[in-house]
């Protein structure tokens, strides 16, 4: 009897064993297409970041360095949170259209980057296939592509967008791109690192290339900064004869320490040496750090219910049911009239759009808002000033302001 108690326990425990480890495995997996976090690049040693600064005009020395890479590590767990409980959404949608003079101001100061704002995150995300079932094949083999990536090391206030600059090549005189790089961290035998740039050369081609376009009017307050990393480069070259012909060269430089970038960068622009070019341009895209736009959302609840009004910090692109949901404020309201032929008083739909429990009413700041569709225009044509929480995102054009929302407005 106790050696058959023994033996089930030992089966028991071997398939708990087992069955932690596909689950492990199975959660690495990327089911949607979106990002997972699998582990932190950058911390592997103690914090003794590395600083060098050479403009990129010719390859660098090749003597070896040894350094050790510290900081990065960036906490997740909220992120995580987020995307569990958060419907998937198209950001460049919810936020509309953005001015580059808009996001100027949001731009971070050289001391808060200099201080640590960069990090880095190793990223797991499904191959590419052709079609389902072969993606689906790729995740039983475990067919995972890791790739690294930078992050804000403060990513509730601060996110990394994207500039991309044009710079055009001379024929007679490529003389490089005239920009000054900074290796943050660096040092490792694998070339990963966090390089930034400091400066522009003067006269130097990047030089030369934001000033004409601000002569121009083009890059509407976008310029090469302090603190950007070069995360990919493409070298567009104009063959000559008789067809127009383009030939493009692209290289990835994001997160490599300082040798890296410029070999890489190097590398590119010697396809120059051709005597068929007939014009050429380097197209940089950079990341640069920026603050979160800040919105304040004034809450109204009805007299009946007897609460003081309450004051809500949120950030651009934060969705106005989650978030108030999230503090504990209650939106389901028993007078809520539901589209999907159940009843009123059956509780609310979750966040799809199917009934209005969760609607607000819009006193002041509408235009801050994402912009209603149209189902969601026929379920608040009766009440114009309305909107579904649900559907509504704060921060539209990445715009900065104050909303005015009544809460319950069945209950007004």
């Amino acid at each position: 009897m106790n050696l058959h108690c023994s033996t089930v326990k030992l089966l028991t425990t071997a398939l708990c064993i087992i069955l932690c480890i596909f689950l492990e495995l199975y959660s690495n997996v990327d089911r949607e297409g979106t990002d997972v976090v699998v582990v932190d690049a950058f911390s592997y040693h103690p914090v003794i970041p590395t600083r060098r600064s050479r403009p990129i005009i010719a390859a660098p020395s090749s003597r070896a360095r040894e350094y050790i890479m510290g900081r990065g590590r960036c906490s997740t767990d909220e992120r995580k949170v987020t995307q569990l409980h958060e419907q998937p959404v198209n950001r460049k949608e919810i936020l509309g259209p953005i001015s580059p003079s808009t996001l100027v101001k949001y731009n971070l100061p050289p001391e808060v980057i200099a201080e640590g704002g960069w990090s880095a995150q190793l990223v797991s995300r499904a191959a590419t296939t052709v079609d389902n079932q072969s993606r689906e094949s790729d995740r039983v083999l475990g067919k995972v592509k890791t790739e690294i990536e930078l992050i804000p090391r403060n990513p509730k206030e601060h996110y990394a967008g994207i500039v991309r600059v044009s710079v055009p090549i001379p024929l007679d005189e490529p003389a490089g791109l005239g920009i000054e790089l900074l290796e943050l961290e660096g040092g490792r035998d694998d070339g990963l690192g966090i390089t930034i740039v400091t400066g522009l050369v003067p006269d130097g081609n990047s030089a030369k290339a934001v000033a004409s376009s601000r002569e121009l009017g083009e890059d509407d307050g976008e310029t090469i900064m302090y603190g950007d990393t070069i995360v990919s480069a493409e070298l567009v070259m104009q063959l000559r004869g008789t067809s127009a012909t383009t030939d493009i060269r692209s290289i990835k430089t994001e997160c490599l320490g300082y040798d890296a970038t410029v070999d890489a960068l190097v590398g590119m622009m010697s396809f120059l040496d051709n005597d068929n070019i007939q014009d050429a341009s380097v197209v940089l895209s950079l990341k640069r750090l920026r603050r979160r736009p800040n919105l304040t959302v004034k809450l109204h609840y009805p007299p009946e219910q007897d609460l003081p009004s309450e004051t809500l910090q949120l950030q651009s692109g934060d969705n106005l049911r989650m978030v108030l949901l999230q503090r504990g404020i209650k939106l389901n309201d028993p007078l809520a009239q539901r589209y999907d032929g159940k009843s009123s008083n059956s509780g609310n739909c979750g966040g799809g759009s199917l009934c209005r429990t969760c609607a607000v009413n819009v006193l002041r700041g509408g235009e801050l808002l994402s912009k209603p569709k149209e189902n969601e225009k026929k379920m608040t044509d009766d009440n114009p000033r309305w909107r579904l929480a649900c559907k509504s995102w704060v921060g539209y054009g990445m715009n900065e302001g104050e909303i005015v929302i009544q809460v319950n407005p069945r209950q007004w």
